[in-house]
């Protein structure tokens, strides 16, 4: 059975694949799953999908929206869609006023300062060994942080990455990954472990709450500069453009200008010298195929789903925010940033169905 749960939030939604995606393996009851694997997709709007499916594949929403049970009609109890809010309802089951993740921003009377909801000053980001640089952050809420440390410390509410490895006594493992800190850390809660894009390293980073090294698999894959062969390419429509539903958009003042990017196709990213360098591939497509590219790489090294008990990874999407931030929902590349994760996804979904030796239908 293949849950699938889109919700019809203005900023969340999440594609959760649950239960037997795999076989059981031998040592725990018939009906347990090798593998977890939870979607959240950063304001992806509950239509959405639906919407531009004319234009997708088979293998990716698709494939979700007909193999799985699709809630077309499900609402939330909270106001604040912020990214943190949404992540951690989903993460606890919880509304915020029980598991403390209000905004992404709040005011601490207590430290008489704005507060960075996973800020943890005792805790650190790792360093490794391309730190340092200054790209240019889209996202400046993570400036009001102070310092660089983050863990789960300031959710109040258990997450299901938690209660799985409680429930088999720690022999199951949790992962999140996310272009964000934020989508990482909410989804791995306590017992997890969180990974998420560094602007300025070009990598993944974590916090010395979930590890005092990098694993060597990590280290290997940011000495690779993955992001290297985004140099001097630029982001694209997939199709022709008059077969978007927005293709005559017409005035496109509403945009916003940033770095290389003019406000239409195609959208340089630069050089990698490029200051703005990954502020561009966040605000595009590359930025969720940098995180499943990463996600993929997790999944093997870290030999997910075989170790005799139910594993969990979490993968948060960010593109589409930021892609809407700085475009709006109706337009263009917000269209074609769904099209370009719905192939993302198909990939992905492959990836862990020829892993398991499975074929999807």
């Amino acid at each position: 059975m293949l849950d699938t749960m889109t919700t019809n939030k203005h900023l969340l939604s999440a594609l959760i694949l649950s239960s037997c995606l795999t076989p059981a393996v031998a040592d725990e009851p018939a009906n347990s799953p090798k593998l977890i694997l939870q979607v959240t997709v950063d304001a992806l709007r509950g239509d959405l999908p639906e919407r531009y499916r004319a234009n997708m594949g088979e293998h990716g929403f698709a494939y979700l929206l007909d193999q799985g049970i699709h809630y077309a009609n499900a609402h939330y109890q909270h106001a604040n869609t912020e990214t943190i809010v949404g992540h951690v309802a989903l993460a606890t089951g919880a509304p915020p006023s029980m598991n403390g993740m209000v905004g992404n921003v709040w005011y601490d009377r207590g430290l008489n300062r704005a507060v960075y909801n996973i800020e943890d000053p005792n805790q650190s980001e790792l360093v490794t060994a391309n730190s340092g640089g200054d790209s240019v952050q889209l996202d400046d809420t993570q400036n009001t942080a102070q310092g660089n440390g983050r863990s789960p410390i300031n959710i109040h509410s258990s997450t299901f990455a938690d209660e799985l490895i409680k429930s088999t006594n720690g022999q199951s493992r949790a992962f999140a990954v996310s272009y964000k800190d934020r989508g990482a850390v909410s989804m791995a809660g306590e017992l997890g472990k969180a990974f998420w894009f560094s602007n300025s390293t070009g990598g993944f980073v974590t916090s010395d709450y979930y590890y005092d090294d990098y694993p060597n698999w990590v280290a290997t894959w940011n000495e690779s500069n993955f992001i290297e062969r985004y140099s001097n390419q630029r982001w694209e429509l997939m199709h022709d453009r008059e077969n978007y539903l927005f293709a005559n958009e017409g005035n496109v003042d509403f945009k916003t200008e940033i770095g290389s990017f003019k406000r239409s196709f195609p959208y340089p990213y630069g050089p990698a010298s490029y200051p703005y360098f990954t502020t561009m591939l966040s605000m595009s497509p590359a930025s969720d195929e940098i995180t499943a590219e990463f996600a993929k790489t997790l999944i093997n090294n870290e030999n997910l789903g075989n170790n005799g008990h139910t594993d969990y990874l979490a993968i948060s999407f960010s593109a589409n925010d930021y892609i809407i931030h700085v475009n709006g929902p109706s337009s263009l590349e917000a269209e074609d940033g769904l099209l370009h994760l719905d192939a993302v996804l198909a990939d992905l979904f492959a990836t862990w169905m020829k892993k398991s030796e499975l074929k999807i239908h």
